[in-house]
């Protein structure tokens, strides 16, 4: 057998030498082993191998330095107990798997700081074969990937945080939601005090991670946040300044410091809180509430991280509060308009009955006097003093029809209705007023169009389309016509007149929706929106077809069938 220290083509090499190349070798094998050694430390956080249970042969003096176990707590699976309790089920499995497969050993877990702090570890470990091919150990490595995995955490929180404030338009809904999200994720205590728009303050939920302390976080929801004239306790200094507070470690003298009287003081304690994070709720400069975080049970401290954090938490929850509360403001406001105009219709209607009445007794006055030279002048006046008592009845019941759809107390009352017939009456009861504008009115509803409807709202909507033809298309021809299209009946009104553009359409069929300027044409801008809502309860559509200049054909199609 030849020796690898002798060359096979010359001469045996003298033992001095043989020795010198030896000690050259390992010296070259430990200058690698240091430099693979500081290759890993830099890379790595924690090294180790299997064999870092035996108190004999410590191989991990980094798994030491960094959780604080002694290398006789690491045998019988003891560097487990090192690991977050939630993660510890899972590394197990991962490590008998890897060591029934002989592969990669890779996982994540958060690994116990020796100052009790959990960082976010990856894990790899690969299996060392002797010659056998039998594994001889396990190395491996764990890299602190904190950072990466906080901000995947807090990605994943904004979003839940994003959907529960896009999901309730009740601000105080929303405040609970988020306390109960971060209660466990952000902190063992969620603290939630609001500024109400009347000025007053109010501690509206305290959350605890412990059901246990039920109790206690009622009797801290009781403590009051009113602010003094110069606050020191963080979320009063939140509600009065709009400033935050984050304190790393709370000690005693702060919290004498910052108490507000002895019950405080006594809450404090009794909480244990060791460190707080208090961020204002603001939106539009306007500072609507305060959060406060607290640890009482782990050793995790706030930091500058944190407090960047929390504040954008508070933007977005101050953002849902504000719209949620503009948003029931505007509720208020039309509830209130609408309570006003059922009121006012109906104050309305009343005198306008007797003046109807004295103004029939008018009529028949004048009638039984055709001689006097003054009749023909007092009965113009008087169809004059009819017309306009009709037009305020009909903006009357408009404004009680809204209001009734905004109560939900719009009903239809549906019987056998002949839609011709309908259409018929409609068209003979403006008949007379196209008469008068100079419009060449026609009438198209030959045959019966049977169907079940409310006749009185069909009769409504004919009203509608009919007057706003009269109104805009005064002057030009106007027709209105039915015809049946297999289950439909079709209902179309055209005007000539000065029709609609394309911008304006979209809003035509919305509440005091208009085309043109209320100064140049009257009503409400109700007629429309009313014409819309019967047909929709009647199950149909209404459409238009108008270019601007070139009249407007306005389309109602009605069911004749129902299910």
């Amino acid at each position: 057998m030849t020796s690898p220290l002798v060359k096979p083509d010359g001469p045996p090499a003298p033992a001095a030498s043989a020795e010198a190349v030896l000690r050259e070798e390992v010296a070259l094998l430990r200058l690698e082993a240091e430099r693979l050694r500081r290759l890993l430390e830099t890379a790595a956080t924690v090294t180790w191998t299997s064999r870092m249970g035996d108190a004999r042969s410590p191989l991990s003096p980094s798994w030491t330095a960094f959780t604080g176990q002694p290398p006789e707590q690491l045998r019988n699976r003891g560097w487990l107990q090192a690991l977050h309790p939630d993660d510890r089920e899972g590394a197990l499995a991962a490590w008998e798997r890897a060591k029934a497969t002989q592969q990669l050993f890779a996982t994540r877990y958060r690994l116990r700081r020796a100052d009790g702090v959990y960082v976010w570890m990856l894990v790899r470990g690969m299996p060392v074969l002797g010659p056998d091919g039998a594994v001889r150990e396990w190395v491996g490595t764990c890299i602190d990937i904190q950072a990466q995995a906080l901000g995947e955490e807090r990605a994943a929180f904004l979003a839940r945080a994003s959907e529960l404030f896009s999901s309730s338009l009740d601000p105080a809904a929303t405040l609970a939601s988020l306390a109960n999200l971060s209660v466990g994720t952000l902190a063992d205590w969620c603290i939630v005090d609001v500024l109400h728009p009347d000025g007053h303050f109010e501690r509206v939920q305290v959350v605890t991670a412990d059901p246990a302390l039920a109790s206690l976080a009622a009797a801290v929801q009781q403590l009051p946040p009113v602010p003094r004239e110069r606050p020191v306790y963080p979320p009063a200094v939140a509600l009065a300044t709009g400033r935050s507070t984050v304190v790393p470690e709370v000690t005693e003298a702060l919290m004498q410091a910052v108490a507000q009287d002895p019950n405080h003081l006594t809450a404090m304690r009794t909480v244990g809180i060791r460190s707080l994070l208090t961020v204002p709720l603001l939106a539009r400069s306007q500072i609507l509430g305060a959060m406060t975080f607290l640890v009482t049970t782990s050793g995790r401290r706030y930091g500058d991280d944190d407090l960047r954090f929390a504040q954008e938490l508070a933007n977005l929850a101050a953002l849902a509060v504000d719209n949620a509360r503009l948003l029931q403001g505007a509720r208020d406001a039309v509830r209130l308009r609408d309570e006003f105009l059922s009121v006012a219709s109906h104050e309305l209607k009343t005198p306008l009955t007797p003046l109807s009445l004295k103004l029939q007794a008018l009529s028949r006055a004048v009638k039984a006097h055709p001689d006097s030279p003054l009749a023909p002048v007092i009965e113009a006046h008087v169809e004059m003093g009819h017309r306009q008592v009709r037009r305020l009845t009909e903006l009357m019941n408009d404004l009680l029809d809204v209001s009734r759809i905004s109560a939900g107390t719009f009903r239809l009352q549906r019987e056998a209705v002949d839609v011709a017939e309908v259409v018929r009456e409609a068209a003979a009861r403006f008949a007379p007023r196209f008469e008068v504008e100079r419009c060449d009115f026609r009438v198209e509803a030959p045959e019966p169009v049977h169907g079940s409807f409310d006749r009185a709202r069909l009769a409504q909507v004919l009203d509608h389309l009919l007057d706003n033809a009269l109104k805009y298309g005064a002057g030009t021809p106007v027709s209105v016509g039915l015809a049946v299209e297999g289950a439909m009946a079709r209902i179309t009104v055209r005007d000539g007149g000065i029709g609609i553009s394309p911008e304006q359409r979209p809003r035509l069929f919305e509440r005091y929706g208009r085309a043109v300027s209320e100064r140049h044409y009257g009503g409400l801008g109700l007629g429309l929106y009313l014409t819309r809502t019967i047909v929709e309860a009647e199950g149909g559509s209404v459409s238009v077809d108008s270019r601007l200049g070139e009249g407007a054909t306005f389309t109602v199609e009605l069911p004749l069938t129902r299910p």
